[in-house]
């Protein structure tokens, strides 16, 4: 029998069976094959917080192709990520597929980069599923759902359905408001730099900035002041050279990339998004074909937040440095970096696979960011492997007297550097040193030696509010608090950008309105929840579970008990006292409500509604603070019924019920403003007409856009009676427009809508008596000529025929130059 090896995503599949031949079945699980509900809660929080897993939509041809090829295996090996992610798809693997093979043996190997190498390692050091690994990551998709679905109805109140709150994600957007409202509400302060030129005797030239007045740091923080400095040195002692000093300085390289360090290079270098960082990463890591039948991964694994290297790939660093640098570029022994206290230090950095494959050597296989990552990548891994730069930093300083008995401090320096070591192939900004003058001017001169002043610059300055985010930066920041981890921090700052919270303007982070108003909904709600502090802390939880010292349905448990207080106040927050709710209820003692009226699907009733609200306050004692917000619009509503006993209610009531007052006829003038609904059925003839059309299947995906799902929703709000929005109405026109071939009754679907009937287009013809004629000959053609290529595409005429033939029948029109066409293939295979 055969063995069968699972990996996540058919371009790994590809890549390693080019490595292991035949032998192995090698089958891509195309990411989860099961998941949390889409539209269900799907946790059952009083059984352990079982977490109810249900096949994935586009998993299920999947798991039918996986089941018959386990079936044929006596050996099924789970190859997929290494780490809590893929360990949970091992494991829902392995559940799913030991029914379809009870016999088989089930192996979980892992490895870190896609070799040949690697991979007969981890066959051969194959081992079983670990699951504290899965603990951790289920630990957090349940946490996650608990906070999304439970909070998200609280926005909802708030600002409709469509937002929504997450818990690693809200934390993110606290960040980015809060430095939004530091810089709204900064105030600049004024300040001012000096700098002189000097001249030697021997006519050197050299620029300084005034460092120190009187040894002390120093502001000059108005223009009065900066004359007075000016007159000072101006009118004091002839500038005196007070010292030349020369200090040596090692700079160490920098460590190889992180996910989070590669995430924030990337941004500032190629201002690539975390995102396309990620994406591009994924796709060397999953390998490209070298030619010849050979295919490898070019990086090790790129969801990582550890600096240790193996063993091997720096053994064959120092052997490439050596050879295409020198020996001594070589640090006398391997470079160490030391990991943070929560990095896993089983995983690797990331690094090129091969340290001899030179970006060079892929130019022609590699598409340009691609390449650009990857040199990103590669210059940092063999840098770090690098021997240190040694630098000279040269500082001359100036001495002036003032005429106000200060003395005046101005200090030029400049950097040399006497081996370039690791800076060599380091593209870090900040190895370019800034230099005032050049070093050898600097060693020119000697203590003692008399300059003269020949020029004096002043120039007035304001401090600067704290910069805005950049994608860079946000993740340095997120790392720094433990918010997050590798495989989290682009798809929080995605989400946020996805869900409109915060846009990005210049590679700047900005919050909008709809970020701001959610951001301070969460906090003043929920301050604890999204504490920045408390976020971390649980990302330590996790931490805990994945290294099995903390089981997670106990971490679950204390999460939920300060959870649902929580929660509860926030639901409550805004609930009225006993008192104002047996006023406002009250109110409605002894009137007369308007009949009940139904609506599509639903029925009104407004005496209904109030007894119901009645009947729960008596037995509990509370009312929510809709139920209370809905008897304030009740009670603007009645108000002719209701003006004696509003009276004498409190004025905060009162002002409540004027407030809902002018809600209520905001909300009726927009409604005005709307074309009325039809008649006899309101828009649903129109929905009813679409029962012939199929609408395109759609991929799941981001930026993917499902008519059919859309066409049923507004289907639903129609049949519940609910106005369609202006942009509603819009979109079903455009709908109409589209499939108007395919509706069931046009003529009435256009009078409901207002539209004009389509005229027909005098460039188009219909199916006439010569036309079918053509298509008759046509059908009789037994041979047709090989399809040409035309640059990229060929035409194929067969298929050209047959979809006109498939468009005559279904009674289409055909344009004038498809009859033309048909007129040329005829002359051509039916003289």
């Amino acid at each position: 029998m055969a063995k069968l090896l699972i990996v996540e995503s058919p371009t790994k599949a590809r890549t390693i069976s080019r490595m292991l031949g035949s032998d192995y079945d090698i089958i891509a699980s195309m990411g989860h094959i099961r998941d949390l509900p889409e539209h269900d809660f799907g946790i059952d929080i009083k059984n352990d917080f079982a977490p109810q897993y249900v096949d994935t939509p586009r998993s299920r041809p999947v798991v039918k192709n996986l089941k018959e090829a386990a079936k044929k295996s006596n050996e099924i090996y789970l190859a997929t990520d290494p780490d809590r992610e893929g360990e949970a798809i091992a494991w829902h693997l392995k559940n799913v597929l030991a029914a379809a093979n009870k016999k088989s043996a089930f192996h979980r190997v892992t490895f870190h980069e896609i070799t040949r190498q690697a991979i007969e390692n981890a066959i051969a050091q194959k081992g079983d599923i670990n699951q504290n690994l899965v603990d951790a990551q289920q630990a957090r998709r349940v946490l996650d759902r608990i906070v999304g679905y439970q909070v998200s109805p609280l926005l909802w109140r708030k600002l409709g359905k469509g937002s929504s709150a997450g818990r690693v994600q809200s934390a993110a957007l606290r960040l980015i408001v809060e430095r939004e409202r530091e810089i709204l509400a900064f105030t600049p302060e004024e300040y001012w730099n000096f700098a002189a030129t000097f001249v030697s005797t021997e006519k050197i030239s050299i620029k300084s900035r005034l460092f120190k007045i009187n040894q002390k740091d120093f502001t000059v923080s108005s223009a009065a002041e900066a004359d007075h400095v000016e007159r000072a040195v101006k009118g004091g002692s002839i500038p005196e050279v007070s010292s030349v000093t020369t200090q040596e300085r090692k700079r160490n390289p920098y460590p190889p990339f992180t996910t989070s360090t590669l995430q924030q290079a990337a941004n500032q270098l190629l201002h690539y998004s975390a995102t396309s960082t990620m994406r591009y990463a994924q796709q060397l890591y999953e390998g490209v074909d070298l030619g010849n039948g050979n295919s490898a991964g070019l990086i090790t694994y790129m969801r990582t937040d550890s600096v240790t290297i193996a063993k091997e790939a720096q053994f064959a660093a120092a052997e490439f440095i050596k050879e295409n640098y020198g020996p001594e570029f070589l640090p006398p022994k391997f470079n160490y970096y030391k990991n943070k206290a929560a990095a896993q230090e089983a995983h690797e950095a990331i690094r090129p696979t091969d340290v001899r494959r030179t970006p060079e050597s892929l130019a022609g296989l590699l598409d340009a960011p691609q390449l650009k990552l990857y040199t990103l990548i590669w210059k940092r891994f063999v840098a770090s492997q690098m021997a240190q730069a040694r630098q000279e930093l040269v500082t001359a300083d100036v001495l002036i007297h003032g005429n106000d008995k200060s003395d005046y401090l101005f200090r030029t320096t400049a950097t040399l550097t006497v081996f370039p070591g690791f800076l060599t192939l380091s593209s870090d900004s900040s190895s370019q040193e800034k230099e005032d003058c050049r070093p050898a001017v600097l060693r020119s001169l000697k203590v003692g030696d008399q300059l003269t002043m020949t020029d004096f610059e002043k120039e007035q300055k304001f401090t600067e509010p704290p910069p805005r985010f950049t994608e860079a930066s946000l993740i340095k920041l997120l790392e720094e608090n433990g918010i997050g981890r590798p495989s989290t921090y682009a798809t929080i700052i995605r989400t946020i950008q996805d869900r409109s919270y915060v846009s990005k303007e210049q590679n700047k982070l900005l919050p909008t309105e709809l970020g701001f108003t959610v951001n301070d909904f969460l906090v003043e709600k929920l301050p604890e929840l999204f504490d920045i502090g408390f976020t971390a802390q649980m990302e330590k939880k996790l931490d805990d579970v994945e290294e099995g010292s903390l089981p997670w349905v106990l971490m679950m448990s204390d999460f939920y008990n300060r959870f649902s207080p929580w929660l509860s106040a926030a639901k409550n927050s805004g609930a009225p006292d006993s008192s104002d709710a047996s006023a406002i209820i009250a109110l409605f003692d002894d009137i007369q409500f308007d009949p009940k009226q139904k609506v599509g699907r639903k029925t009104f009733d407004d005496g209904h509604f109030v007894a119901s609200i009645r009947e729960k306050f008596d037995s509990t004692g509370i009312m929510s603070e809709k139920q209370f917000q809905a008897l304030l619009t009740m009670a603007a509503k009645y108000a002719g019924q209701l003006d004696s006993k509003t009276a004498r209610l409190p004025e905060a009531l009162q002002q409540g019920i004027r407030e809902a007052a002018m809600r209520l006829q905001e909300r009726q003038e927009v409604e005005n403003t709307r074309p009325p609904i039809p008649e006899n059925g309101g828009y649903m003839p129109v929905f009813e007409a679409f029962s012939n059309v199929t609408f395109p299947e759609v991929k799941p995906g981001r930026y993917s856009f499902d008519e059919g799902k859309f066409f049923k929703s507004l289907k639903r709000q129609a049949a519940d009676g609910k106005a369609l929005s202006d942009k509603q109405l819009s979109a079903l026109k455009k709908l109409v427009g589209k499939y108007k071939d395919q509706l069931v009754n046009q003529d009435e679907v256009f009078r409901i809508l207002q539209l004009e009937l389509p005229a027909a287009d005098p460039q188009e013809k219909t199916v006439s008596a010569d036309v079918e004629q053509l298509l008759r000959k046509l059908a009789g053609v037994k041979e047709w000529e090989t399809p040409a290529k035309k640059g990229r595409f060929a035409f194929d005429e067969k298929k050209f025929y047959q979809s006109i033939a498939r468009q005559a029948e279904r009674g289409k029109t055909l344009s004038a130059k498809q009859i033309a066409a048909l007129e040329k293939l005829a002359a051509k295979y039916c003289p």
